[in-house]
């Protein structure tokens, strides 16, 4: 199962870049969504003016050189973004050729807890290396924010790198949440629930976004759900 999901997803999954000035810097992933050249990531990785590129990783599942050398990464612009939810859609800046899989946009409502996930991402983009990661955890639980933001916890802890790439449905193979990182709860009370803890609170999942706060931001654009 899992190898069939990282041989769907692997190529559509792209490594998220930010341009300051004349610093070219990693913020995590995305993933195509669309065939006409749309990606999801998590709003919180883009600061600032944006200048945004996108590099997709040419991976066939073999061994792999850990991957340092320099990278061609694509123009994408942020066209939709909702900072409240953390949702960004992004779209490609120039007319781009795009394999995808037919059929990515998962059903949330149908996910119980303790069912199986995936996510895929690039968790050491930060240290310049450029391989791709597929981790299995389990739905532990589901949980609504008090901005009415839905969050699927999930059993693994994530790298920074991993954020923005999609938690997926391990029953279906479809996407189902956009991973926002760390389940800590400082930033969850603070950006999420709308108050803060002083205290330290040390845990060992992670949490995802639920598509269906993106899927509000494809309608926008009136792209066809697939």
């Amino acid at each position: 199962m899992l190898q069939d999901i990282f041989t769907q997803y692997r190529g559509g999954c792209m490594m998220l870049f930010q341009r300051e000035g004349s610093e070219v810097s990693f913020r995590g992933s995305a993933f195509l969504v669309h065939p006409e050249g749309y990606l999801l990531t998590a709003a919180h990785l883009i600061t600032g003016n944006q200048d945004l590129m996108v590099a997709p990783i040419d991976d066939t599942g073999d061994f792999a050189p850990v991957r340092t050398e320099t990278i061609a990464p694509y123009a994408v612009s942020a066209i939709q973004m909702d900072r409240e939810r953390d949702v960004a859609l992004l779209k490609f800046s120039q007319e781009t050729e795009i394999s995808m899989p037919d059929h990515v946009i998962g059903a949330p409502d149908a996910v119980s807890i303790g069912s199986g996930v995936a996510c895929i991402g690039f968790p050491f983009g930060y240290y310049n290396i450029y391989n791709p990661l597929i981790k299995q955890a389990v739905v532990c639980s589901k949980i609504l924010s008090g901005n009415e933001t839905r969050l699927f916890l999930f059993d693994s802890l994530v790298h920074d790198g991993n954020r923005g790439g999609p938690l997926i449905n391990l029953y279906d193979g479809r996407v189902i949440g956009i991973v926002g990182g760390r389940f800590e709860l400082q930033e969850i009370l603070a950006r999420q629930l709308g108050r803060s803890s002083e205290v330290p609170i040390k845990t060992d999942v992670s949490y995802a976004v639920s598509i269906e706060h993106a899927v509000a931001l494809m309608e926008k654009e009136s792209l066809t759900i697939i």
